[in-house]
């Protein structure tokens, strides 16, 4: 699981730059001048107007890094995704979560039932089960971020004024 992380953060990190830049960039540079010149220090500024501001776009490219990082398939397959996992990485015993377990994935799921199951008509609605359950997450986390962006939006409206 730590290298299937790794993986991951490393494939979605472009998305969160990008969205984070592209919601530093749009805030005025006369708001930040303004903060300044009131009498608040930099780090007040970055932390009461700049951060609020661009919270939105973060908050976007976070969500939708997440969306996709949950349909992705094969970075996952080479790096921990296995056909059966017997034991779930998070438990009862301490410490709850293991890091060091195998786990399974749905894309994985659906290759595996879809494509290496010797009677495919008997497994089609599974795998049609599986591919509805694995888009819903991935729509449901887009629509969460869409509710998220437009909060925080109306959240700070004001200051973009």
């Amino acid at each position: 699981m730590i290298w299937s992380a790794l993986t991951l953060a490393i494939l979605t990190l472009p998305v969160v730059i990008v969205s984070t830049e592209e919601g530093l960039a749009r805030i005025p540079s006369a708001v930040r001048h303004g903060s300044l010149a009131l009498g608040a220090t930099k780090a007040e500024t970055l932390w009461r107007i700049v951060l609020p501001m661009a919270s939105p776009a973060i908050m976007t490219g976070l969500i939708l890094a997440i969306a996709r990082a949950a349909g992705e398939v094969a970075p996952l397959m080479l790096v921990g995704a296995v056909k059966l996992a017997p034991t779930l990485p998070l438990d009862g015993n301490f410490p709850y979560f293991h890091v060091e377990r195998k786990f399974m994935h749905l894309g994985f799921h659906i290759f595996d039932v879809g494509f290496q199951s010797p009677n495919v008509e008997a497994a089609r609605p599974l795998v049609y089960a599986t591919s509805f359950l694995l888009v819903t997450v991935i729509v449901g986390l887009n629509l969460t971020a869409i509710s998220i962006r437009n909060h925080l939006r109306e959240k700070y409206r004001a200051l973009d004024n």
